[in-house]
């Protein structure tokens, strides 16, 4: 994140201290916590530079990085050039900002606008959440000016590109490289995904038990409601964190598959490259199976979301979300299943699967 530093040194009720004071306060009760909620780690620019200039450091997170998050408050001459900086690359940037003290000409450029206040901290928490977990499944978009700027020269870049990759072909050994490890970050993903879900179903069943108990003793239904938005609550950071683990398992598939068909057309055409494969074949054959098996499970759990998410509007909420990023992976583990076609293509493995 870039934004105001201030200076923690100065006189308490001078003008540097105040934005250093402010500076912290947005820091630690929205950046914070809301990256938090999504697994994300902030790193402050002020953390790697010192006072003043803008070192190597500052340049490449600024170029390098998934995320940059930008408090705008007061337009800091220095934050508007890193700003500045970051919109050359086109990545996703999010702008958050105290009502009434930005610059003119960025406010047209989407901005989380909060008021200094508990509750107005609390809202800009939740809009940037929000505007995270959306950011991360989706990206963002340039804003004008950079695509305006640049947009000639990216033509030219795509065409020199296009040229250098036809000139440049990996070879098999390079695509298999590359594949294996997008078959192994496949694999990290799938055991992540389990590991949310079966946190979320603790969660469920902490609060079937506590439901029951208040069910038998007679408890009136505010307390059933207030358990409810508790639970609900509960579900909300790994809620946010399998729908984004289902739209990477996604997003890695699109992208192992053609490389897959590729290197499975070779093996399957050449087989003499059978032995340069090593155990890759059997790799896949494992994930197939496991997607397989994963399906199922998917399903069962999503209908019981489904049947628990009615009780209050908090829950529905939230369990809708749970509900879409679990039929997003059984619908992503039945492609990989389907890579059993590809596996049965071999010659030396026909007959064994």
């Amino acid at each position: 994140m870039v934004g105001p530093i201030g200076d923690r040194d100065d006189p308490h009720g001078s003008p540097r201290r105040i934005i250093f004071e402010e500076a912290v306060q947005v820091l630690e009760q929205v950046i914070e916590p809301a990256c938090n909620a999504l697994g994300l780690e902030v790193l402050r620019a002020d953390q790697i530079s010192r006072t003043g200039e803008i070192p190597e450091q500052i340049f490449r997170q600024l170029r390098d990085a998934h995320i940059v998050i930008a408090d705008l408050t007061g337009a800091n001459p220095n934050v508007m050039y890193e700003l500045g900086l970051r919109h050359t690359t086109g990545k996703l940037t999010i702008q958050i900002g105290e009502r009434e003290r930005l610059p003119f000409d960025i406010s047209a450029i989407r901005t989380i606008l909060f008021r200094r206040t508990d509750g107005g901290l609390v809202e800009a928490r939740r809009l940037l959440v929000q505007a995270l977990a959306t950011g991360l499944q989706s990206g963002g978009d340039p804003v004008t000016s950079t695509r305006v700027w640049f947009e000639e020269s990216l033509i030219e870049i795509d065409k020199v590109t296009e040229i250098e990759e036809i000139l440049d072909e990996p070879g098999f050994l390079e695509k298999l490289a590359d594949t294996e490890e997008g078959i192994a970050a496949l694999g990290q993903t799938l055991v992540t995904a389990t590991s949310i879900i079966g946190e979320i179903s603790g969660i469920f069943s902490e609060g079937a038990a506590k439901a029951s108990g208040l069910a038998q003793s007679g408890g009136p239904a505010s307390a059933k409601l207030a358990l409810a938005n508790r639970i609900a609550a509960l579900l909300e950071n790994p809620a946010n964190r399998l729908r984004i683990a289902a739209t990477e398992f996604e997003k890695s598939i699109d992208r192992i598959e053609p490389g897959l068909h590729y290197l499975f057309g070779r093996l399957a055409s050449e087989p003499d490259q059978l032995a340069e494969a090593g155990e890759f074949p059997e790799a896949i054959s494992a994930l197939v199976a496991a997607s397989a098996s994963s399906i199922g499970g998917a399903l069962d759990f999503k209908a019981t979301v489904e049947e628990i998410g009615n009780s209050t509007r908090s829950m529905r909420q939230v369990n809708r979300r749970i509900a879409a990023a679990t039929q997003s992976f059984a619908d992503s583990s039945k492609r990989v299943a389907e890579w059993k076609t590809l596996v049965e293509q071999l010659p030396s493995r026909k007959a064994s699967i």
